[in-house]
């Protein structure tokens, strides 16, 4: 996940409406009623259309629209004010309801294309604390995970329609097999959407949000970053939380980024690099948001081949500075 090119986030309408929320003065909205709650204010203030659906501490909503993106895969002003009217919508919502929310999605696509979606999730703890002034605006807009992307529900039904096509399956009973072993709930926040009148939504969990963050931070400074993309072109990074059955819980980011050999780096040097860079955005995440179940962040070099494990402990020496690089244990060698 990462930034979209044209689309406005959010900050001056949330800087207005924090007097009001945050002071205890504004409308309450009860939990028995906070999903209509959402699809009224869209429609009444706004006139837009939103399904609403929760699941456990996690809000979803569905925004179609009719002109998402222009030909350059650029989100067009209109669509982008629908989607900030839409984002403020909730988020006066979420925090005024008796409801306990953690996190709230907004899927948006175009109607003409629905295959293609954005997915926009928030942490309400991130959001409470940039109205309080307590992170950034900068700050901010890196904890916000947009991802713009293929909705995975229709890639897979697509898939095995062919399949039954080739058998000539009866379409009552493609419909009950897809139902039945196609249409599961997601496992990560890379299957979240909306396809075919049904949302594919789970609860959100704060290691999985963190891990995707992780992911999100490394593409923007591979990207933005002047000292990295000079170095390498990145192609692809991907973060997960892993907790095993024997008890290990961790943070995995695998980067595929290629050196640019014109700078005569050797691949060592690269790994090193990478790794230096990947390790400082996993310790700044897991200390600004106090969390330590974890016992190491393990980094998957593609490009070199190359794989560390750094144990939570030197994880944030690293990030206090307490010890370099070079002084990490052979044993994070993996």
């Amino acid at each position: 996940m990462g930034r979209i090119k044209g689309l406005v986030l959010l900050f001056p309408a949330l800087a207005l409406f924090a007097s009001v929320s945050l002071s205890g003065c504004g409308e309450t909205y009860p939990k028995e009623k906070v999903n209509e709650s959402v699809v009224k204010i869209c429609k009444d203030e706004y006139n837009v259309d939103v399904k609403v659906e929760s699941v456990g501490k996690t809000m979803a909503i569905y925004l179609p629209l009719e002109d998402l993106m222009d030909f350059t895969f650029s989100i067009n002003k209109d669509a982008s004010e629908k989607i900030n009217d839409v984002i403020l919508s909730v988020a006066r919502v979420v925090l005024s309801t008796d409801a306990d929310f953690n996190y709230y999605c907004v899927i948006a696509h175009d109607v003409r294309i629905p295959e293609i979606q954005i997915v926009i999730i928030k942490s309400v703890e991130d959001v409470k604390r940039l109205l309080l002034n307590d992170i950034s605006r900068g700050e901010y807009s890196k904890r916000v995970l947009i991802d713009l992307r293929l909705n995975p529900q229709s890639q897979k039904e697509r898939s095995v329609r062919d399949v039954f096509s080739k058998m000539s399956l009866d379409e009552k009973w493609q419909e009950q097999m897809m139902n039945d072993f196609f249409r599961a709930e997601p496992t990560g926040l890379g299957d979240i959407g909306y396809w075919g009148g049904k949302f594919y939504i789970k609860d959100v969990t704060k290691p999985e949000f963190l891990a995707e963050q992780m992911a999100s931070r490394i593409k923007m400074d591979f990207k933005e970053a002047k000292a990295l993309a000079d170095a390498f072109t990145l192609k692809a990074a991907k973060g997960s939380y892993v907790a095993s059955p024997e008890g290990n819980k961790y943070f995995k980011l695998e980067v595929l980024a290629e050196p640019k050999w014109f700078k005569d780096t050797t691949m060592s040097e690269a790994s090193d690099k990478l790794f230096r860079a990947v390790l400082e955005i996993a310790g700044v995440v897991a200390h600004s948001y106090g969390f330590d179940d974890f016992g190491y962040v393990e980094i998957v070099d593609q490009a070199g081949v190359k794989t560390i494990r750094v144990p939570k402990d030197d994880l944030e020496k690293l990030r206090t500075r307490k010890i370099k690089y070079e002084d990490l244990p052979a044993m994070a060698q993996a």
